[in-house]
């Protein structure tokens, strides 16, 4: 793909970043007479009198689903200094009661057609806009569903209340979202600057928020939601027509309002360099980063992609320079805010020295093309490679992926080439493209680094190896200025041969009848179930995959947990060792090539108590991936000398703290993970592992074990599906694997996991003083059965809803508390809810009270018929969504999933039926049986009030 997606570049789960929509500058403005590339084929425009912008596009994937999005071009970088915070605050406002949807009315309708908040419900608030985003469940048909979902889009652009109420307590809530707010870059202060945008970001501050008052709000709202600031988006499936016609009778009342005081700013930056340093012991080498700002180009005609695709060519033939010169460092170019990309050439190294070096190497280099250029060689190269990725992408797109799209085009005027004649046109750009243009485009990004330079270094060697501005530059000067090196370019052979199927995996292999002794088939799942005459199961289940794949995934019960505590360290690393090499019959090189040519994967994975293989390929190479899984299962290649080389490294090793037990004692996510998986039975204790044993490591033994647990089909189960014919196939699965003879079968213990038998607490330490995050774990053993997941997953959207409800709606202490459930069928027959949030220190023990208050109320009192009619409709649609024809991988996660944990295809076949047998009566009895809210395992990051 070439595009590059400008909404996909997301700070954190809330903020949004965005370019800001002006009469683009310098380089954007030559662009601006052109004829705009069309937008996507049968996409439906227009405005309205009162300036409304729309979008309608009908779309069949998912189906039975339409995407809506209220798309304002409104963020924070407008709100003055009095108004700091509040589009973020209004954006939560929109979801806490509206002209025609007061209270919670807009979210509980929306949940009564099977959507979730969080999920199918959402908006996000960026620095130049606020999005909206529904997904709703809907036919063709559904008129009245668009129209009322219209109609929370009309609300949410001319009818949000602000109840007082409501804003005092959202208050609380955005505050505990700052407090557990994380930008995830510790060089965002340098790379965004000082300038506006750092005084307006998007959540606001503490104080912001604290200051903002109702008043504030409205006024905000009513100065910048008009409709001439906003685009309704509409693609899924949908009659267009219809669809307009509603926008236009919804939309059209609402006034035009004077928009007074609207704004666009440019990314702007001190001018010279900048240097931000951090400390960390723990890496393994020093980075540096050196970023140059420069204006960004917006793609809307094919002159203007053009030179972003230049950019794009620049940046390839560079990677390839530096690689043919043995220059370590990685290239880029991507936009990063507002009006600007960062041109970044980033370096590893093992000390300051050793990184001021590479500078000088790459300045050295960039000096040198930028004034003899490329040779003719590598520009046929760069060109050739950048041409094969020019292509339309004419498979089937979501509908979220169209409305990321229209966004973009919505915000910062991009749009994507969707045709084959426009995308030739460019094509045919791109391979006229010269040296010159090559050298001029790198010279104008190096220009600007003499108006900003941005030092991004991670320090690993403590202060003696901390570093200058000054040093930096003198390096790259140094490089700038020393005598170009010659330079030989060996051109691509593009004449190679393909490489022939290996002998083994062309083999075809005679299909005999009485190999397949059971068959059965579920209508309603297209799903086949076949039984081999060696024991072996397989479940077919055939798509209508676009990309003509086929996926396979065979698994067995059978894993490293299953070893005594003697043979654990002799086989814990079997899977690693078996990857390293291919199969018997291939040399691992040919095989590797041959993979690559005809898009053939596979890999292997033992894990605690069972173990997979899984491949995919296009599904006219079905034969040679059968054959290459069977040769893998029964004759793997074993790689001794990589084997003994990893042994006597670890050896020499042992005793030696890794840099990953080093992080793990400073990362308390990380060890409440662990500790949580240690409790729940996801990792089996052992005894520590001594030198002996790694003496004792012998691949043959190893190789000796895998092939007992993959040459035995009693045990083994296939599930395959996408794009095949269910006979062909079947006879082909058949012909390949029921050649596996008979083995004995292993019997494995499958006895539920012994969790803890009374209350454990752990506290684990936080840098901040004021922040708890905590996980309250409620768990058990069940038994295994389709019902009973159900049941499970009900509790789980049930406290989902309580947590919400009450400690974020009601108390508003917590910002996104989280229910989780995890639950292992076979062989543990464990589940557990893990019950998540952050919070104030002060309200740690009111949230254990709530908790346990919830938990109580849930076990004395049957849930309302309302609530659980929702939440299992909310189950159906995302069933019909996720598990559709097209869904190739889905159905094959699925499909092991419900088998591993002991459920059977039989009742998946009847899941609406089971679902709907699932009462109150059942929800409040396993509350009962399940839950105890005086047994719990408690893990803390920070402090609690009860505990200290």
């Amino acid at each position: 793909m070439f595009k590059q997606t400008r909404s996909k570049f997301i700070l954190f789960m809330v903020v949004l970043l965005g370019g800001t929509t002006m009469n683009m500058l310098a380089r954007q403005q030559v662009f601006h007479s052109e004829k705009k590339v069309n937008l996507p084929p049968n996409t439906v425009e227009g405005t309205l009198a009162n300036g409304l912008h729309y979008l309608i596009l009908s779309n069949e994937a998912p189906v039975h689903t339409t995407e809506f999005r209220l798309v304002m071009r409104i963020g924070s970088v407008q709100e003055s200094e009095k108004q700091k915070g509040a589009a973020h605050f209004l954006e939560h406002m929109s979801f806490a009661g509206s002209k025609h949807f007061p209270g919670r009315g807009m979210v509980d309708y929306l949940e009564t057609l099977g959507m979730k908040f969080g999920r199918d419900i959402n908006a996000v608030t960026g620095y130049d806009r606020t999005i909206f985003m529904l997904t709703v469940p809907m036919d063709k048909t559904d008129d009245k569903v668009s129209g009322k979902t219209l109609l929370i889009l009309k609300d949410w652009l001319s009818g949000i209340t602000f109840d007082e109420e409501r804003t005092k307590k959202e208050r609380g809530v955005i505050l505990e979202e700052l407090r557990g707010y994380d930008l995830g870059d510790d060089f965002y202060a340098l790379k965004i600057g000082k300038n506006h945008f750092t005084e307006r970001m998007p959540l606001g501050s503490s104080e912001d928020i604290r200051n903002i008052d109702r008043k504030t709000l409205i006024e905000f709202y009513q100065q910048w939601y008009s409709p001439q600031m906003a685009t309704v988006v509409v693609v899924g499936n949908i009659d267009p027509v219809s669809i307009e016609k509603q926008i236009k009778e919804m939309f059209s009342s609402i006034p035009r309002k004077e928009i007074k005081g609207y704004h666009t700013y440019p990314l702007t930056y001190d001018p010279g360099v900048a240097l931000y340093e951090i400390g960390d012991n723990l890496e393994r080498s020093s980075e540096l980063e050196l970023m140059i700002p420069h204006l960004c180009v917006v793609g809307n005609t094919i002159e203007s992609i053009y030179q972003k695709e230049l950019g794009a060519l620049l940046i390839r033939a560079i990677s390839n320079r530096l690689k043919h010169r043995n220059i370590r460092c990685n290239v880029s170019d991507a936009w990063f805010l507002s009006d600007k990309n960062h041109f970044v050439f980033a370096f590893s190294g093992a000390d300051k020295d050793n990184l001021l070096q590479q500078v000088s190497e790459l300045s050295n280099e960039m000096e040198s093309i930028r004034k003899n250029g490329f040779k003719q060689e590598e520009m046929e190269d760069a060109i050739n490679e950048h041409v094969k990725h020019l292509k339309v992408d004419n498979s089937i797109q979501l509908s979220s992926k169209w409305c990321d799209d229209f966004v973009d085009y919505v915000i910062s005027g991009d749009r994507y080439i969707q045709s084959d004649s426009e995308m030739e046109q460019l094509a045919g750009k791109i391979r006229a493209t010269e040296s010159a243009a090559l050298q001029q485009l790198l010279s104008e990004w190096l220009s600007y680094k003499e108006q900003a330079l941005l030092i991004a270094y991670r320090n690993n060697a403590g202060k003696q190896n901390s570093l200058q501005k000054e040093e930096v530059v003198q390096a790259w000067d140094k490089g700038a200025k020393s005598p170009f090196k010659d330079f030989e370019y060996v051109q691509k052979d593009r004449g190679e041969e393909n490489v022939v199927t290996p002998v083994c995996l062309a083999e075809s292999h005679p299909f005999r009848a009485s190999d397949i002794v059971g068959e059965k088939n579920y209508p309603d799942l297209n799903v086949t179930e076949v039984t081999l005459k060696n024991g072996l199961r397989v479940f077919l289940r055939p798509t209508n995959d676009e990309n003509q794949s086929i996926f396979v995934t065979a698994f067995g019960r059978g894993g490293t947990a299953d070893l005594s505590d003697a043979d654990y360290p002799l086989y814990e690393g079997t899977g690693g060792y078996m990857e390293m090499g291919g199969v018997a019959c291939v040399p691992y090189d040919t095989l590797s090539s041959f993979m690559q040519q005809e898009e053939i994967s596979m890999n292997i994975a033992i894990s605690n108590y069972w173990h997979d293989i899984m491949g995919m390929s296009p599904a006219d190479k079905a034969k040679e991936l059968f054959n290459l899984m069977y040769e893998k299962m029964y004759r793997p290649e074993l790689c001794y000398e990589d084997f003994e080389e990893i042994r006597k490294d670890e050896i020499e090793r042992f005793g030696k703290e890794t840099v990953l037990e080093q992080m793990m004692k400073r990362a308390s996510d990380r060890m409440l993970t662990n500790r949580l998986d240690s409790l729940m039975g996801n990792t089996v204790s052992r005894p520590p592992l001594t030198k002996k044993d790694l003496e004792k490591l012998d691949l043959d033994q190893i190789a000796n074990y895998y092939r007992s647990l993959y040459s035995n089909p009693s045990q083994m189960t296939f599930v395959v599906t996408g794009k095949f014919d269910t006979d062909s196939i079947k006879q082909l699965l058949a012909s390949t694997f029921g050649r596996i003879p008979e083995a004995n079968t292993i019997a494995y213990i499958n006895k539920p996991f012994k969790l803890p038998g009374k209350t454990y607490i752990e506290e684990f330490p936080n840098d901040n003083d004021t922040q708890t995050i905590f996980d309250y774990v409620f768990y058990g053993n069940y038994q295994p059965s389709l019902k009973n997941s159900l049941i499970l997953k009900l509790m789980r959207d049930i406290l989902q809803n309580r947590l919400l409800s009450v400690l974020r709606e009601g108390e508003n202490i917590v910002y996104s508390p989280y229910a989780s459930l995890f639950y292992n069928g076979l062989p543990q027959q464990v589940f557990y809810f893990d019950l998540s949030a952050s919070v104030d220190f002060k309200n740690t023990e009111k949230v254990e009270n709530l908790i346990k208050q919830i938990i109580k109320e849930l076990r004395t009192n049957k849930v309302d018929e309302d609530e659980l009619e929702a939440l299992k409709k909310s189950f159906l649609v995302t069933k019909r969504k996720v598990l559709s024809d097209e869904a190739s991988a889905e159905w094959r996660t699925n499909l092991v999933n419900l088998l591993k944990n002991g459920e059977s295809v039989a009742d998946f076949e009847q899941y609406e039926r089971c679902l709907n047998s699932i009462s109150t009566v059942d929800i409040q009895r396993a509350f009962r049986n399940l839950m105890n809210p005086d047994k719990f395992v408690l893990l803390y990051i920070g402090k609690h009030q009860k505990y200290e």
